[in-house]
């Protein structure tokens, strides 16, 4: 796995493919907050939910939030009550 044309540490690589072996990876990046430290970014799905996963550049897992892949739409709710009869 590559971040931005530089090989992603083994040990991320490695709980990637321990975590979501079967799942979509479909975005890895290096980031460097203002005046902070090189950390790495991965998105993945799994399971109906995209998981962003943040690692220090040592590769411990320092963040991981959830959210659904395709949340409700609130245009899907029936306000109009039983529409058969």
């Amino acid at each position: 796995m590559k971040a931005s044309g530089q090989n992603l540490p083994y040990k991320i690589s490695e709980y990637i493919q321990s975590k979501f072996r079967e799942d979509f990876l479909f975005e890895v990046k290096q980031v460097r907050p203002i005046g902070g430290q090189l950390m790495y970014t991965v998105e993945v799905s799994k399971d109906g939910y995209i998981y962003t996963l943040n690692f220090n550049v040592e590769g411990d897992l320092i963040a991981e939030e959830a959210a659904q892949a395709f949340p409700p739409d609130s245009h899907d709710e029936n306000t109009y009550g039983d529409l058969t009869a």
